[in-house]
């Protein structure tokens, strides 16, 4: 259950908190007050699309905080647990926060999460219904959708499984057309390949090679200088009269002499022997440079030459030696694959031959399961549809066979005939914007029997309603407050008389600032809210005196209706 939710500059909000009640909670007011930023901050912070223009103007960032309570929503907080955000005293809170940039954070109990992490926890929280999903009813393409959703996690495993063998199936397809392509442009590619083998192979490359190669180059090329440096180093160092070999074999004697007087002339004299060791072997080093080194014209172009057909092979092949070689392994890779495809592909044809009869039987049982959670959704939307003053309605979900796709090989369509005598026909052809109201609701309350989420959101479903049917629509969403929490957004004074909790939804102006401020109403303040939605003057006394009469029927048949249910 939603306890609260806590908004910061989203849209014409600058800053509320709203404390929900169980039950059945609505949200009246003006047209452009401000109702459905209410449900867009609460989708926000249920992992909805977060955009920029949501932020409010002249601000930087956005944030959302909805407090729930999971206590009865053991899945809920074992998803938590296993984020690392375990509840306490079964409060669970979800935030959001969007900045300016477009970056946003998602958090769970303060822990900073991924936004996929953060959807399929909220997904066991609450289910909000908005206009585009309203729509989505009167698209046939969706009602695929809306059967597989009801038909609850073990079937929707069935269907990613079947969506996951229709890609994999897919996917080899692709590779027989590939090693099926045109035979001469096969032969065209294995000719061109020996051709870049052969070169690759007959330069005979060794990983590291080019950097060696320059080394030595570098060396034949500056031969003189280095002799002449390497030569003075060894005579300063070691032959030389004055050496520093000889000067500090001459200095560590002189200390060596003195040593037994001090401690202290003992440690110098060791140091100045160890550097004269030092100097020594530093000497031989010098030594050994200089004997390796020697003028060799004919090796420095040999070298050169090596390294000419290495920078040739990287601006073909490269552009680092390592990519050539890399690009060697990878020509033979494919050589193989070109050589070897006949018995690939009748390897692979034998193995697409199978994967298409474990699909189709997959996919037959896919569409039996989809018959089977078709004919119980149908019969339970039927049974809303007589309480919404729909009872001579014929509904039916078609499961019709289809190509098989990624979906599996079925197409579903939702049809409906409102009169007696009329053929079914599809939602989108006949049915009223009132009609998809109901059927929409009752799709909803068949949901909330078998699966239904502890709260629930309705932003504007009584869309085409009015009048009596206005009073069944209210008396629907009352009966399903009675299991669980409902919040809705409404414009029809039978829909809020209903409501365990009243919110109205207010514009304020500040200066030149418009905002946008929502706040609980007393019995006085939802008598005066009936009394506006109804049309009349809320102050007129007949206006005041017909909404306190509906608010007065509406608290009886709301015991009536959940006095029925327990009794159910």
């Amino acid at each position: 259950m939603l306890l609260e939710i806590s908004i910061r500059n989203i849209a014409l909000i600058d800053e509320l908190t709203i404390e929900f009640a169980s039950g059945f909670n609505v949200l009246t007011g003006e047209t452009g007050a401000g109702k459905s930023i209410v449900v867009d901050s609460l989708g926000l912070a249920l992992g909805a699309r977060a955009g920029r223009e949501m932020i409010r103007t002249g601000t930087e960032r956005a944030s959302v905080q909805a407090l729930f309570d999971v206590s009865d929503c053991p899945r809920a907080q074992e998803i938590a647990a296993e984020m690392g955000a375990p509840c306490e005293d079964g409060l669970l809170a979800v935030s959001r926060e969007i900045n300016a940039s477009g970056r946003g954070v998602c958090r769970v109990s303060g822990m900073v999460v991924p936004l996929s992490a953060l959807k399929n926890l909220t997904a066991q929280l609450m289910d909000i219904h908005g206009q585009h999903e309203h729509q989505a009813l009167l698209d046939p393409e969706k009602h695929l959708g809306f059967v597989d959703a009801y038909g609850g996690e073990e079937h929707l495993a069935r269907v990613r499984a079947v969506g996951e063998a229709y890609r994999a199936r897919m996917r080899l397809a692709g590779k027989i057309k590939a090693a099926l392509g045109d035979a001469h442009s096969r032969e065209r590619e294995l000719a061109e390949i020996e051709r870049q083998l052969a070169e690759i192979t007959a330069a005979k490359l060794r990983p590291g090679e080019e950097a060696e190669l320059e080394s030595r180059a570098a060396i034949l090329e500056n031969a003189e200088h280095i002799r002449e440096a390497l030569s003075l180093a060894y005579q300063l160092t070691y032959e030389g009269a004055g050496s520093a070999q000889e000067a500090l074999s001459r200095a560590a004697g002189a200390l060596e002499k003195i040593a037994p007087i001090d401690a202290r002339y003992e440690a110098l004299a060791a140091k100045l022997r160890e550097a004269f060791f030092a100097a020594q072997d530093a000497g031989y080093e010098v030594r050994d440079a200089l004997e390796d080194v020697e003028g060799d014209p004919a090796a420095l172009e040999k070298i050169n030459a090596r390294l000419d057909l290495i920078h040739r092979l990287e601006t073909r092949y490269g552009p680092q030696l390592e990519d050539v070689l890399a690009y060697g392994e990878a020509l033979k890779a494919r050589k193989q694959a070109l050589t070897g495809g006949d018995a690939s592909v009748h390897a692979w044809k034998k193995e697409l031959k199978a994967m298409d009869a474990a699909l189709k039987q997959d996919c037959a049982a896919l569409t039996q399961a989809r018959k089977d959670i078709a004919e119980k959704l149908t019969a339970g939307i039927l049974r809303h549809l007589g309480d919404l003053g729909m009872g001579k309605t014929r509904f039916e979900i078609a499961v019709e066979p289809e190509k098989i796709t990624a979906t599996g090989g079925d197409r579903v369509e939702m049809r409906i005939s409102p009169n007696p005598g009329e053929p079914l026909k599809p939602l989108n052809a006949i049915a009223s914007g009132g009609e998809i109201s109901r059927v929409m609701l009752a799709l909803k309350a068949v949901s909330a029997d078998e699966y239904g989420v502890g709260a629930m959101v309705f932003d504007e479903i009584d869309t085409g309603v009015s009048g009596r049917m206005a009073q069944a629509v209210g008396e629907k969403m009352a009966m399903i407050a009675g299991r669980r929490q409902v919040l809705c957004v409404t414009h029809l004074p039978q829909i809020a008389a209903l409501a365990d909790r009243h919110f109205v939804v207010e514009k304020t102006q500040t200066g030149e600032r418009t905002g946008s401020t929502v706040r609980a109403l007393d019995d006085a303040g939802r008598s005066q809210e009936i009394a506006r939605l109804i049309g009349g003057a809320e102050d007129a006394p007949s206006a005041r005196e017909h909404a306190e009469n509906m608010l007065a029927a509406a608290r009886r048949r709301r015991a009536e209706l959940r006095d029925g249910e327990a009794r159910a």
